[in-house]
């Protein structure tokens, strides 16, 4: 089962701290009511790594943003029924939530020793880095 990081719909700034991925984040989820939308900003040590980010149904947040101080932990906007059709006010608190999403589909989190786990290699170069890891624009 999936953790989840839980947004209280009657309180908006929601500000939350959490332990994610070896660091400790603020969090501060929005909402914008004229467009029906939450967005997210994350903070550490005082430093803002991602600011007013929409939380789209089925998106990783930051996923676009290449700062190695995000947290290593997936954090994706999800229904895990499947049914709902966005993340606006009414279904984020009615089975649409932030995951953190570690169940691999692959099943590499089982015992199975021939499941192939998703994610990257942090051997391997990408090209978008040097071999130092500085992002090449």
């Amino acid at each position: 089962m999936r953790q989840y990081i839980p947004v209280d719909m009657n309180n908006f700034p929601n500000i939350i701290e959490i332990e994610l991925g070896g660091g400790t984040y603020l969090i501060r989820i929005d909402y914008n009511d004229v467009a029906d939308y939450l967005t997210i900003t994350i903070a550490k040590d005082d430093r803002v790594l991602l600011s007013g980010e929409p939380l789209l149904l089925d998106n990783l947040v930051g996923q676009d943003i290449p700062d190695r101080e995000l947290p290593l932990d997936d954090i994706r906007v999800m229904d895990e029924s499947g049914q709902a059709l966005d993340a606006g006010f009414v279904n984020f608190d009615n089975g649409v939530e932030m995951y953190l999403d570690e169940v691999d589909p692959n099943g590499s989190e089982t015992d199975n020793p021939d499941a192939t786990p998703l994610g990257y290699d942090p051997d391997e170069e990408d090209e978008e880095s040097d071999a130092e890891g500085t992002v090449i624009l």
